[in-house]
């Protein structure tokens, strides 16, 4: 079989990751895919499907969505451990920080339900780094190899300023010693044919193992899961199509038509010109003949826009809530804490994949690296928990009053979010023991202020 060969569920899989990526780029990215989301009506021409198509709108539901849960997760910095040089800020090799690594990394599980991440030493900065490959860019694997999808540009030799993209396959694999070694495979005249083979070391030595690692929601290892978003894009679509209908059948009945019923002609047999409009006058003679407009009635379209509701209350219950208006009112204790425990079982479960994804990184490049004990642990108080100034009032009171101790008042703060920044409970007690302060005019900080 040929390098490009593709494993079992594929396509599949990158129809389904290709949806929910194209739902995320917009209402543009979606409308140049045509058909594939919008087919045509029946007897349509392609100049009437095209004025369908553009009156149809794509409601932004999961790009918001990804923003809202990478936000969430990403609100407190990850704690990482290390000893290696550079690696928080530099750890692709292009100056893209650990943070911002993550959050794409998040992004690829929630938009094609996994993401792959290649170590390799650059030499010319001395130094491990890690190149993501999306799930759409893995074709193929098993247990001794696994084939990547890449680009290359080739400048044209006539004209420096013209280049054409081609695609290239990376095999990880084995050699017959069992060292690691990359085959770099490109299309030739004569078919697929290998044009360069490396063997990554480790200050010299071979790899016994592939420096790949895949993760998806279910954890380390390559699997062909669905993305996180599929649901949310489901809906979305349907939304979309729903839009087109609406906004077609509005373009087609929402101004009343003119119907003229009978002969109106002059005193010569001309016919008479009706005028329409405010400020207009029209005098007919004609006893049987009459004039009416006509305009639509019933509830076919109230339907419709009632269907595109529910498709938006439904992308609001799954994850996108700043698509629907803030209903008023007070939610329940319940209710809010039964919602909040939902949420994070989903960012809870993202958040074991990362932070089983970055360990790993972080296990082998230690071991390039010459290294130990390098560890990342990423943020698990997802929920902004700020306390009001009612409740913090309430607290001092009660703590005043001898109600609550210093301990328990403390830690009521930590956990709003009000005291300093690198400050724990133990750490506040100890400056009240010792009569610290750390604002000179002796005034506390905005955040306490009642």
């Amino acid at each position: 079989m040929p390098i490009n060969t593709q494993y079992a569920g594929y396509e599949d899989g990158l129809k389904k990751s290709t949806q929910v990526k194209d739902f995320a780029a917009g209402d543009i990215k979606v409308k140049s895919k045509g058909e594939d989301y919008l087919p045509k009506l029946t007897g349509q021409t392609q100049a009437e499907y095209n004025a369908y198509l553009n009156r149809g709108a794509v409601i932004p539901a999961v790009s918001p969505t990804v923003s809202a849960i990478t936000g969430a997760i990403m609100r407190k910095e990850s704690l990482i451990e290390t000893t290696i040089v550079n690696i928080e800020s530099n750890i692709n090799g292009k100056d893209q920080d650990v943070k911002l690594f993550t959050c794409n990394a998040i992004a690829e599980l929630l938009l094609s339900g996994g993401v792959g991440q290649l170590v390799e030493w650059d030499n010319e900065l001395n130094a491990p780094t890690v190149k993501t490959y999306t799930k759409e860019s893995l074709i193929n694997y098993s247990y001794d190899y696994i084939v990547l999808t890449q680009n290359y540009t080739v400048r044209d030799q006539k004209d420096k300023f013209k280049e054409t993209v081609h695609t290239e396959y990376l095999e990880l694999t084995y050699d017959e010693s069992g060292n690691y070694i990359q085959n770099r495979w490109r299309k030739t005249k004569n078919g697929f044919a290998i044009v360069e083979v490396l063997t990554p070391t480790n200050r010299g030595a071979p790899l016994k193992e592939i420096p790949f690692v895949f993760v998806t929601i279910g954890g380390l290892g390559i699997a062909n899961t669905d993305p996180l978003l599929l649901n949310l894009s489901n809906v979305n679509l349907n939304q979309y199509r729903l839009s087109a209908d609406q906004r077609h059948g509005l373009h087609w009945t929402a101004l009343p038509t003119l119907f003229v019923f009978g002969a109106i002609a002059d005193d010569d047999g001309n016919k008479k010109q009706i005028k329409v409009g405010a400020g207009s006058f029209n005098h007919i003679e004609d006893e049987s003949a009459r004039v009416e407009l006509l305009e639509f009635s019933g509830a076919g379209l109230a339907s419709v826009k009632s269907a595109i509701d529910d498709d938006i209350n439904t992308m609001s219950s799954i994850g996108a809530k700043m698509l629907t208006s803030e209903q008023g009112g007070v939610k329940a204790a319940e209710t809010a804490r039964i919602d909040a425990s939902s949420e994070t079982a989903t960012l809870s479960t993202i958040a074991n994949a990362i932070d089983l994804m970055m360990n790993e990184i972080f296990r082998i490049i230690d071991e390039w690296a010459g290294t130990t004990g390098s560890t990342y642990a990423i943020n698990r108080d997802f929920v902004d928990v700020k306390v009001d100034p009612q409740a913090l009032q309430a607290y001092l009171q009660t703590y005043l009053s001898g109600g609550m101790s210093l301990d328990t008042f403390l830690n009521l703060l930590y956990k709003g979010e009000l005291l300093p920044k690198g400050i724990t409970p133990e750490d506040e007690a100890d400056r009240i023991e010792q009569g610290g302060n750390d604002f000179a005019d002796n005034t506390p900080p905005d955040n306490l202020a009642l």
